[in-house]
């Protein structure tokens, strides 16, 4: 039973390429087509401008950029949001028609979710000419002791292209238009089964998140077709698979390069600052306070 379909294109008249998703009921689970691209296709859309871009982070992770040289990227299946990266986000509404899954649905819809995700890994960056008061709060356990990076699209790309030699690493702009990216169609062409492998499910996230107006730099690396089926079906193959991938990438880049301006929290005590200059060596004259809650 053909539950739901969903045609997502990018490109103009000249150049275009879509992704043809297809949710279809398979008794206890379900399976999800789609239409490959070519990955000279991919839809990347860069900033136009060059615009500011935020990283906010705890101290921890602020001094091991510092003290390793390299940024930290994700492995996809470590992130909070479930749909992050994965196709399953173009086809929430279908899932809503389908009967309440038995456990065993539920346990393949977990595993087609995990395996793709574990292929992709990401450094992510906040676009904004100025400080978010809701990211200070939103990306730190303490919002004493938090630090917000500046930089710039730029710099970024400058300092991480052409680190990456096997597959390169990209950089997006996220777009969060999932209601317009698509329209119904009619039966798509036969495929495989797809979890995460179209590139729409990296550069796209739902309506929810906008508030992040995020640039994120990206991997794909590693998947292998070959191996897609027998993971899925085999909860060892995918548990050793997720143990054997890594769980993060470092890219080597210079901090001095890349940082412009280093942000302490508008809620910082004077000690917590002074630590962090001491730390950051010749980007000490960089670090200030966040002025956001000061009165003048």
């Amino acid at each position: 039973m053909n539950v739901g379909k969903i045609r997502i294109s990018f490109g103009g008249s000249e150049q275009n390429w879509c992704l043809t998703l297809q949710l279809v009921s398979t008794g206890p689970g379900f399976l999800l087509r789609a239409k490959q691209m070519r990955e000279d296709e991919i839809p990347i859309e860069t900033p136009d401008n060059n615009p500011k871009i935020w990283r906010y982070m705890d101290f921890s992770k602020y001094f091991d950029m510092l003290t390793t040289n390299t940024l930290y990227f994700t492995r996809a299946d470590k992130l909070e949001d479930p749909y992050d990266c994965s196709g399953m986000q173009f086809l929430i509404d279908a899932y809503k028609q389908l009967p309440p899954a038995p456990p065993e649905g539920k346990e393949w819809t977990r595993k087609v979710n995990t395996f793709g995700r574990l292929f992709v890994y990401l450094n992510c960056w906040h676009m904004n000419d100025g400080e978010s008061a809701a990211l200070w709060k939103l990306y730190s356990e303490n919002k004493y002791e938090t630090i917000a990076i500046q930089s710039t699209f730029g710099k970024l790309n400058s300092e991480i292209e052409h680190k990456w030699a096997r597959d390169g690493i990209h950089i997006s702009k996220v777009k969060y238009d999932l209601e317009n990216a698509g329209e119904p169609i009619g039966n798509p062409p036969e495929g495989r089964l797809f979890s995460i492998l179209g590139w729409a499910n990296i550069i796209y996230k739902r309506p929810s998140f906008a508030h992040e107006k995020e640039l994120r730099a990206f991997i794909f690396q590693g998947y292998d077709k070959r191996k897609e089926n027998d993971t899925l079906r085999n909860e060892a193959h995918l548990e050793k698979l997720m143990k054997e991938r890594d769980k993060f990438k470092r890219i080597p880049i210079d901090p001095a390069k890349l940082i412009e301006k280093v942000y302490v929290s508008p809620l910082a005590k004077d000690l917590f600052v002074e630590l962090v200059k001491n730390v950051s060596g010749e980007l000490k004259d960089r670090v200030l306070k966040s002025d956001l809650y000061e009165l003048y």
